[in-house]
């Protein structure tokens, strides 16, 4: 499945509006109008972009602490995202999620999680539910390295083999080349294999490893795990080893000379005319202003309200 000029715009398009919210966040998260510091995705833009690019709206993500990125990719309203963030009343959940919990199930983003892997047992719930009523959706669940350690996310995979699960397994690596923590190299093994994807064979499930920083190769080895996932014929585990760049971007879309080779959207732009490439970045950058003068404006919870939209009653 190769790219056309249209999906690689298109691709593009999502990359920078990823990158730019998120570069917009950081001002703000020094300017004190977003009370909390978190995970961001920057670095990591093709593997959401590559994979939400087969995803339709009724198909659901269980995604990680570093969640902006596969939000934003499944179609996320970026205004109330925004308002979530400053914890505001109008965000998607009321000011009360914050970063590591925020969702919108309008585009099957259930949940960002601060729990490393946690997001991973329930997304395989919401597969288990489309594959007993016979939906065909596909769930795709996002974890890291660190998380593929879990036990839960072991036992997950197990079931998902088990019981032919139309869901796909993205781990996202950050510790391509040296093993990190927390953002800190390590001098102590965290991992026991050099590719997470060879976990696949215990499970008896597809298993690849695949450079994460190049959209096209994402979209490719993303297209085929979905497909086979829709078709009834059970998990696929995916793996995309990238690097993240936040450490040296301070609300710049371009990454340094040292970082390049590693940065998604200086890969793909070489393909993008220049006209287009200016267009998609004014544009990408008014749509977040929007989001920004949205969230600024909007009122924050009252007291009142702190134990309302909390629980969700059955229907």
């Amino acid at each position: 499945m190769s790219l056309n000029e249209a999906k690689t715009a298109e691709l593009y398009r999502v990359m920078v509006r990823i990158r730019t919210f998120e570069n917009a966040v950081r001002r703000l998260t020094k300017e004190g109008k977003i009370p909390a510091r978190f995970g961001l995705y920057t670095g990591q833009e093709a593997v959401a972009a590559g994979v939400s690019a087969h995803l339709r709206k009724a198909d659901q993500i269980g995604s990680t602490h570093r969640a902006l990125g596969h939000l934003i990719a499944k179609g996320c309203d970026l205004p109330k995202l925004m308002a979530e963030l400053m914890g505001k009343e109008t965000g998607f959940n009321h000011g009360k999620a914050g970063p590591y919990h925020t969702f919108d199930p309008s585009v099957g983003a259930l949940g960002a999680n601060g729990v490393v892997g946690g997001s991973v047992p329930m997304t395989a719930g919401y597969a288990l539910a489309d594959q007993l009523k016979a939906k065909r959706n596909v769930a795709v669940s996002y974890f890291g390295e660190g998380g593929s350690n879990q036990g839960g996310v072991q036992e997950t995979l197990n079931l998902a083999a088990c019981w032919q699960l139309p869901i796909v397994f993205v781990c996202e690596n950050s510790s391509p080349e040296v093993q990190r923590m927390l953002g800190h190299e390590i001098d102590y093994p965290q991992l026991s294999i050099d590719k997470v994807s060879l976990r696949a064979k215990n499970y008896a499930m597809p298993g690849s490893t695949h450079t994460g920083w190049d959209a096209a190769e994402v979209y490719k080895a993303a297209g085929k795990a979905i497909r086979r996932a829709r078709a009834g014929k059970g998990p696929t585990l995916l793996e995309f080893k990238v690097h993240q760049l936040e450490g040296n971007l301070e609300g710049r879309l371009e990454s340094s000379e040292k970082e390049r080779q590693w940065d998604p959207i200086d890969h793909l732009k070489q393909k993008i005319p220049r006209k287009l490439d200016e267009q998609i970045r004014a544009e990408e950058a008014a749509k977040v202003q929007k989001a920004i003068d949205f969230g600024l404006k909007s009122p924050e919870p009252t007291p009142d309200q702190a134990y309302t939209c909390v629980y969700k009653e059955a229907d």
